[in-house]
This record gives structure tokens, C-alpha cells and sequence, in this order.
């Protein structure tokens, strides 16, 4: 398709730290690439957050053919989701999920949206990315513990609705580093789709 006019990038700190390089030395554009940094954790996943990320990005001159890009974890993909689908009535944009909740769950169905207060999700829109960019590489920077806990989401898809697959779940046994996880996150992604 056309370049986009501009790409937006949104990180939050620990994004920017681990899988931004990364990232960004595999995108192959010539338009221009803004980032904009937000703070980690759910605490800032509210309308204050998305004002300023609005704000940025007019700043910065978004029009209607610019690209959003959430690179992170959960909180980045759904704040970044519902700030790309009103700004300017909506622009296209892609989820690179970091985290394996964010890459089996968070980032399918096009659930997009903030806190308020104390509610979880309460603000938001349904809205589909263009693309959602899984690459296995990016859990290689998390630690053991966010892995289990994305991987219990996984055990539930095998619950919901993959006798085999739940089997080769408690096969891999928390061996997160084996070829077979990658080929499981795959399928937890087609399964939760489905949904």
C-alpha cells in the first residue's frame, strides 16, 4: 500500500529499553518515525495518558494517513488501540505485542480502551488492527514469571477448546525456550480469534 505520512510509535519505558532497537531496525520505511514514550503500568492506562498522546501526536502533525504502532504489553496495546481509533476519527494502526499475555490475548479481537479510575476498560472502542506483528523474540527479554502468567491464558485457551493442544501444554512443561512454544502461542492465537 501508499507510505504512510507519518509513524507513530508508542513505548513505554521498559519497551523502549528492551525491544525498541529491535524493533525498529526491521522497519523498512521512508516516512518519518515519531516515538512517544508513555510511563509503564496499568495505573497510567487512563484519559489523562491518551490527552497527552493526543496531544503529541497533533503536535507532531498526524493527519489521516499516519500509522500508530503499540509496541508493548498489554497497557500499550489497548491505550494505544483506543488512541489511534479517535484521533482524527480513526487511523490505522499495528500491534507489535512484547509480553506473551499481551501476544495471546490483549492484542487479538480488537478490544481497545482505558481505565477509569479504579474500573478496568470501561472506556473504549472495539476497533481491529490493521496487522498484529507476534514475534516470539521480543519474550526473550521478559522474566520466568510473566511468562507463567501469560502461559496460564494459554492453558485456558487448551481448556476452552484444544484437548491436544492443552496436552502439549503440560507437556512443554514451562519450557519456554522450546521450538514447540512458539508453534503454541501461534495456535493460542488462532483459537482465541475464533472466539
Amino acid at each position: 500500500g501508499k507510505q504512510p505520512s507519518i509513524i507513530f510509535v508508542l513505548v513505554d519505558e521498559n519497551t523502549m529499553q528492551h525491544c525498541y532497537a529491535q524493533f525498529i531496525s526491521r522497519l523498512e520505511t521512508t516516512a518519518t518515525i515519531e516515538i512517544i514514550e508513555i510511563d509503564a503500568g496499568e495505573e497510567f492506562k487512563n484519559i489523562d495518558t491518551c490527552t497527552g498522546v493526543w496531544s503529541a501526536m497533533v503536535e507532531l502533525g498526524c493527519d489521516r494517513n499516519s500509522l500508530f504502532i503499540s509496541l508493548g504489553g498489554g497497557v500499550i496495546t489497548d491505550l494505544g488501540g483506543f488512541v489511534a481509533s479517535t484521533i482524527k476519527r480513526g487511523i490505522d494502526f499495528i500491534h507489535v505485542p512484547t509480553s506473551l499475555l499481551a501476544m495471546v490475548d490483549a492484542s487479538i479481537g480488537g478490544k481497545n480502551g482505558v481505565d477509569l479510575g479504579h474500573l478496568k476498560n470501561q472506556i473504549g472502542v472495539i476497533q481491529t488492527p490493521a496487522m498484529t506483528l507476534v514475534d516470539p523474540e521480543f519474550l526473550e527479554t521478559l522474566p520466568q514469571k510473566q511468562l507463567r502468567n501469560g502461559s496460564f491464558e494459554m492453558f485456558k485457551h487448551g481448556l476452552i477448546a484444544d484437548r491436544i493442544y492443552w496436552e502439549n501444554m503440560l507437556d512443554l512443561n514451562f519450557d519456554f525456550s522450546s521450538e514447540t512454544f512458539e508453534s503454541l502461542i501461534y495456535q493460542s492465537i488462532i483459537i482465541k480469534n475464533d472466539v
